[in-house]
């Protein structure tokens, strides 16, 4: 193989690539890129074993066709600290050698038979959205996902599809995230399908064509195990979380007595304030609502207390209610609102956090206690 490519756009392809590359892993394959020349361009991969990245880098010049398979940790770093604008790259069974203006490197390779295959989008997709809704959608719930628990299914994110709607959720238990967005055609029968976190990490960071954040839109082809996306020249694949995921309807509250009416920054900011004198025993905020005034409390025998008030629109009887501030500063750092209500029925039960369509976005979280 021997082939010239943009350096820049080169290093940008690694770096997306290697959000698969960096977990320690007792098969060094999976820490390796597979670098394939073919035709005009350079297809980038590579894959944990269950997630998989692929993507299209049009090359300056393909000189010879081939592929190569080398450490993803060894290339990237040369890849960056050199300054040139091109990049030749020359691969051979044993090494791959990159040469910059001056610069030479020998990396050995490994056997390209050995790296694992990463999945093609193949056929219709099943569904068609758009990327930056997408994105939104899982930007919006992905942080409330379960992480290490033995309820295997809540460490992914729920994916529903419901005629032209498709709702994202996330939960760990205590609270929960679902985002919905239009589907945009193509649309397949419902389904419903729990893909796994680090994916949908993956997703947010790197995926999509750059430059096109404001109007490009992905393919969705879901099969019995696997789900794959595609957005330009960008494949991810993953496998699919086995189990159920819980019936989340149940848990989003029915009622409501009373509603606050907020502006984001202003409840974010005085969250963060009162939580600076929280600790990991006293991990709670209290919320005091009552007329046009929310005051949040918090207090910590080892620390001290702290008392902020803002400003608020509200409606209902006056209520005092605890929460996690982590669990609110997660969601209030990402909602696009401006201004944000606040949907109470009883200090025991869940709130809700919404925009004024639930059906774009809710997030549920149960209180927590406030007795000492």
């Amino acid at each position: 193989m021997r082939t010239i490519l943009p350096r820049q756009a080169f290093q940008d392809a690694l770096t997306a690539v290697a959000t698969l590359t960096g977990s320690r892993t007792a098969r060094p394959i999976l820490g390796c890129v597979s670098l394939m020349a073919e035709g005009s361009q350079v297809e980038v991969s590579a894959t944990d074993g269950e997630a998989g990245l692929r993507l299209g880098l049009p090359a300056l010049a393909v000189e010879e066709a081939g592929r190569v398979v080398v450490a993803a940790d060894r290339l990237l770093p040369i890849v960056r600290e050199l300054e040139d604008v091109e990049v030749s790259l020359e691969a051979d069974g044993q090494y791959c050698v990159i040469r910059g203006e001056g610069s030479e490197f020998r990396i050995f390779v490994m056997d390209p038979a050995d790296f694992p295959p990463v999945p093609e989008f193949e056929d219709e997709p099943d569904m068609v959205i758009s990327g930056a809704e997408l994105r939104r959608m899982v930007s919006l719930t992905l942080y409330a996902a379960a992480r290490e628990t033995s309820r295997y299914a809540i460490n992914g994110v729920l994916w529903e599809k419901r005629g032209k709607r498709l709702f994202v959720v996330a939960t760990d238990g205590r609270r929960l995230a679902r985002a919905g967005g239009t589907v945009l055609g193509l649309g397949s029968a419902d389904f419903e399908v729990v893909i796994p976190a680090k994916a949908m990490s993956v997703f947010e960071r790197v995926f999509g064509p750059s430059g096109q954040e404001e109007d490009w839109n992905v393919d969705v082809r879901v099969m019995p195990n696997q789900i794959v996306l595609r957005a330009g020249e960008r494949v991810l694949s993953t496998v699919l979380l086995e189990g159920s995921f819980p019936k989340y309807d149940d848990v989003i509250p029915k009622e409501r007595t009373r509603r606050a009416r907020v502006r984001r920054d202003l409840l974010l900011g005085a969250v963060r304030r009162a939580a600076l004198l929280t600790t990991e025993e006293s991990r709670a905020v209290k919320l005091a609502f009552e007329g046009e005034a929310l005051v949040i409390t918090s207090q910590s025998p080892e620390q001290g207390d702290a008392r902020v008030e803002i400003p608020i629109g509200y409606e209902g009887e006056a209520l005092t209610i605890g929460f996690n501030p982590v669990f609110l500063n997660d969601a209030l750092r990402v909602v696009p609102f401006d201004e944000v209500l606040l949907d109470l029925h009883e200090s025991f039960r869940p709130g809700v956090l919404c925009g004024e369509d639930k059906n774009e976005f809710l997030y549920v979280v149960m209180p927590v206690s406030l007795s000492r």
